[in-house]
């Protein structure tokens, strides 16, 4: 993992683990719908790095490059509004209506999580969602995220005892990684929204712990606990 971080530092041209973070996480996110899979590289600082204030530092610094270069799609979201036919940016905007008032709630969990983002990014640049909000929201989702690339990386180097990247530490963070995007895909978003929507911050926050362990268990379980305490 030190090559690999020593030739990640050299295309950045700087030396310092926290501005290269910086660096690849905002080109990374800049271009829309093809991200580039910068949360690995994160990973690997958790591997590689020792200090602790330097790890979250670089959790920091990689979050906000990756909320500027999603700023970057926003904005270019927003330079579509001028040239979409009426009817296409209305679509549009109902798209983007349909989160009422969980857009802030839906943008950090959107940034926070390891989802397909832009496609909620790019609407409400058409629409004209404030600017800073959005920053702010997808700033904190990406210091969350990256934060817990960070610890992942380093979680993998407690238990293969690797510094680097041996055998052991990237079969780890291969299944690590699978396990983690299978849960997601399997989470009711949905249902999380709708609680946000009609109840607020707290319940839709136990409602996504609730639908996470849920995503956790085999389809036969969450089965039978539906049939017997209704529909989860």
């Amino acid at each position: 993992m030190s090559n690999i971080i020593d030739t990640i530092m050299a295309i950045t041209g700087v030396k310092n683990p926290v501005l290269s973070a910086f660096i690849v996480s905002l080109v990374s996110n800049a271009i829309p719908y093809m991200t580039v899979p910068y949360l690995g590289i994160i990973a690997g600082w958790g591997l590689y790095l020792h200090n602790d204030v330097e790890k979250i530092l670089v959790a920091i610094s990689g979050g906000i490059g990756a909320a500027l270069g999603k700023v970057i799609v926003f904005l270019l979201g927003r330079s579509f509004r001028r040239i979409l036919p009426e009817n296409t940016r209305q679509n549009v905007e109902i798209f983007a209506k349909a989160f009422k008032k969980s857009v802030f709630f839906a943008l950090f969990l959107f940034a926070a999580l390891p989802l397909p983002d832009d496609v909620l990014y790019v609407p409400l640049g058409v629409t004209g969602y404030n600017l800073l909000l959005f920053f702010i929201a997808v700033a904190l989702g990406k210091i969350v995220i990256t934060f817990l690339a960070v610890v992942f990386g380093d979680l993998i180097r407690s238990i293969t005892g690797s510094e680097g990247l041996s055998p052991e530490a990237l079969a780890a963070l291969i299944i690590g990684s699978i396990v983690v995007a299978i849960i997601i895909i399997r989470i009711n978003w949905l249902k999380i929204i709708e609680t946000y929507n009609e109840k607020g911050v707290m319940p839709a926050l136990v409602e996504l712990i609730k639908q996470t362990i849920l995503a956790m268990l085999p389809k036969r379980v969450v089965e039978y606990l539906s049939e017997k305490i209704g529909s989860p």
